[in-house]
């Protein structure tokens, strides 16, 4: 799932955050959806606790960041 500022265009806002979400050999496109959208929930409220704090700083070539809340020299 990818978290990102809402444009004028579908999908083109600046990416907040991006997560990866394993894809299993037996998996069903209903069981990849089912934990695509777990990992969203989870990655939705952390972006929007961390853009609040302005924990998210963004690298040169415009990659995100999120500092750790208890060491900020700490990104996850």
């Amino acid at each position: 799932p990818t978290i990102h500022f809402v444009d004028e265009h579908y999908d083109t806002g600046r990416i907040l955050a991006q997560r990866a979400v394993r894809v299993l050999a037996n998996d069903i496109a209903e069981e990849l959806a089912t934990r695509i959208l777990k990992e969203e929930h989870r990655l939705y409220v952390e972006t929007v606790e961390a853009l609040c704090e302005e924990r998210i700083v963004w690298r040169d070539d415009d990659i995100p960041l999120i500092r750790s809340k208890d060491n900020p020299n700490e990104f996850s």
